[in-house]
């Protein structure tokens, strides 16, 4: 329902179950990223990487579906362009200047904006699939469409990494079945058998991250790149990727049936998890910039960095952060979108009453 001007309207209580889900991946994206640095000197780390790849970003995608509304309105639209395009600009930015300073310059052209940097493809991928939530609720088989458009996206070379497209269509399934799921499955609460299923599907989920690890490139993972430049023909191309998202949504299923429900120190990092996603990129890529990475090349090292990444989470989510980096993770962007006016309920006519 529109907010009616001038009225104080009660602010929407948080789910904790909904932040806890989303504080446990923002820390799985986090070390994941950290972890990718190492994978040339840890035996392990290439396994625990691909562990982490194959379930926190479909988990993301498909949570944001499921949170997606399927009625574009103007303050929904206007809500995106504050939450999603404005972050991008302002980040794609701050990041093409990081690289300049650290000496490792790029190109600043409107193909290198155009395409975002490390992590901030989610941005506009967000923002797309989010524009086509109400598409695709009312499409008859949303679903199957959906996987049709990622197996063939895998079979083209035309998209490209402008304003993640690659991953727009890679991804599109875990999203459109988020859309299809919606918001009222989370509020679902698993029996102990679905959660000790839940827990077995992971442990099943290593020994499977190995085989991915030891006969596939780590570039499947990512979801953008086409068959052929991944050395394979389309039918095996289609076949490896409906593998990888039948992994995908087990492991997301699994880790949702697991996240604990009620308060806990996950929901303040999922409630603030913008923080933490825009920012750990200047640390990761400091760290991969530095001799620091070769360091991580046995079990107690990678546990003092799995440390490090889980203060790192805790800091960049933390109030004082959140409340010093506000202007930049949520710019005012009131300027640039027209004021959405509630629209007036009808009043009837005296022949109206009287008919």
């Amino acid at each position: 329902m529109p907010e009616s001007p001038g009225v104080a309207v009660a602010p929407i209580r948080r789910d904790p179950y909904i932040d806890n889900v989303k504080g446990l991946l923002i820390v799985l994206v986090v070390l994941g990223h950290m972890v990718g640095q190492t994978v040339g000197s840890s035996p392990a780390g290439r396994t625990i990487y691909t562990f982490i790849y194959l379930c926190h970003m479909p988990a993301f995608v498909m949570l944001s579906g499921m949170l997606s509304a399927t009625e574009l309105t103007g303050r929904r639209a206007a809500s995106l362009i504050r939450d999603l395009l404005a972050p991008y600009v302002v980040f794609q930015l701050l990041y093409m200047s990081f690289y300049t300073v650290l000496d490792k310059p790029m190109p600043w052209t409107v193909n290198e904006f155009l395409s975002p940097i490390y992590h901030l493809w989610f941005l506009p991928a967000l923002f797309i699939w989010r524009m086509l939530a109400p598409l695709f609720a009312q499409l008859r088989g949303a679903v199957v469409i959906a996987i049709v458009v990622s197996l063939s996206a895998g079979a083209a070379t035309l998209l490209g990494h402008a304003l993640s497209l690659d991953r727009v269509a890679g991804m599109l399934p875990f999203f459109v079945l988020g859309v299809w799921l919606g918001r009222g499955r989370l509020a679902y609460r698993p029996s102990p058998l679905v959660r000790f299923t839940a827990i077995a599907v992971l442990i099943a989920a290593a020994p499977m991250a190995y085989l991915v690890a030891s006969r596939l490139s780590s570039l499947w993972v990512y979801w953008n790149r086409a068959y052929q430049r991944l050395g394979v023909e389309m039918t095996e191309g289609v076949l490896i990727r409906l593998g990888l998202m039948a992994v995908g949504l087990a492991m997301t299923w699994a880790i949702m049936m697991l996240a604990p429900r009620r308060q806990t120190f996950l929901t303040g990092w999922g409630a603030n998890s913008m923080y933490p996603y825009l920012l750990h990129g200047f640390v990761v890529l400091a760290f991969a910039w530095s001799p620091l990475d070769n360091e991580v090349d046995n079990i107690p090292a990678l546990l003092v960095l799995i440390g490090a990444v889980v203060a790192l989470v805790w800091i960049t989510a933390s109030r004082p952060v959140v409340w010093a980096l506000r202007p930049l993770v949520s710019p005012p962007v009131g300027w640039l979108v027209r004021d959405v006016v509630p629209a007036k309920k009808h009043q009837p006519t005296a022949v109206t009453r009287q008919s």
